[in-house]
């Protein structure tokens, strides 16, 4: 699949129409409703949310894809909290988080979860989980800071190189996009992913997307060139090739990138999720859970 030097037309005017969308209907309901149950950090130009449960280290740090949400990954940090430290938090400008300096591309992400890290206090490595997009940023903060990398789970990553297409395009523009699927009567029942999708349909979440698909290429780009990444542990969860691209062709590169990311570190594992789509994390959240662990394991087992 060749590189893609800009975000398609088409997604860029979809967004457009979210934007519309949003000032009809995202403003009626009343966003005190939805207090922030963690924390925030403060940087120098804007504010971090992040929420950590759990004890000991290493310290779980979780990166999501574009247009998601801190709040999404509850019940997956509630699982594992019993096995270590486990942090959310959400990227410039999506869930709580205040919005961030332009163009957010990996490498502006990895820079920021550096500053919330040192901001927060935390200390020791970090185990980091990235999944879709949020890959490309702790792949960028693995290969920049690679004392400070524990381990790495990577799920349904981005890969540099690859254009949009190579995740489904649902990921993008309609069922994933909190801003066309936000139906206001889903949001009194409070799920988090409806939550999830009423924070992001506010104009800074959809101006963060449109910023972050914009610069996309940009982003596989500085991940490629941030170099190699440190010796730790590394599980690549990828999707049910049934459940992803209707184009068979396209579907079975993706696999096949997804396969050369566990290689990029020597004993790093190449699991698949059955019966999930992009969305591990929602669709088999016992798969994200047991990726975790089983780097913990690892990491536990080479301790002398």
């Amino acid at each position: 699949m060749k590189p893609q030097s800009r975000c398609p037309r088409k997604l860029l005017g979809a967004f457009a129409v979210a934007v519309g969308a949003w000032a009809h209907g995202a403003l009626a309901l009343d966003p005190a409703a939805f207090a922030p149950p963690g924390s925030f950090v403060s940087l120098e130009t804007h504010r971090l949310y992040y929420d950590c449960k759990g004890s000991g280290l290493p310290r779980v740090l979780i990166d999501y894809g574009i247009a998601g949400a801190a709040i999404e990954w509850g019940k997956v940090q509630q699982a594992l909290a019993a096995d270590t430290t486990v942090c959310v938090y959400d990227r410039a400008g999506y869930g709580w988080s205040d919005p961030g300096p332009s163009p957010r591309t990996a490498a502006q992400a990895a820079s920021e979860i550096a500053a919330l890290a040192k901001a927060a206090g935390w200390q020791g490595p970090l185990l980091l989980v990235g999944h879709s997009f949020g890959g490309l940023d702790v792949r960028t903060y693995a290969a920049q800071h690679p004392d400070a990398v524990a381990g790495l789970v990577l799920l349904d990553s981005s890969v540099p190189g690859f254009t949009l297409s190579g995740v489904p395009a649902a990921s993008f523009v309609g069922a994933r996009n909190p801003v066309v699927t936000a139906a206001l009567d889903d949001v009194p029942d409070r799920d988090e992913f409806s939550i999830a999708r009423y924070l992001n349909s506010r104009r800074k979440a959809v101006f963060t997307q449109m910023d972050e698909l914009g610069h996309f290429t940009q982003s596989g780009e500085e991940t490629a060139a941030a170099g190699a990444l440190p010796l730790v542990p590394l599980v690549v969860v990828t999707r049910d090739p049934s459940h992803g691209l209707p184009d068979a062709a396209g579907e079975a590169r993706w696999q096949r990138a997804q396969q050369g990311l566990s290689t990029l570190i020597a004993g790093g594992e190449w699991w698949t999720a059955d019966n999930s789509g992009h969305e591990i994390h929602r669709d088999r959240p016992d798969m994200v859970v047991a990726a975790v662990r089983r780097v913990l394991v690892r990491l536990r087992e080479a301790e002398p």
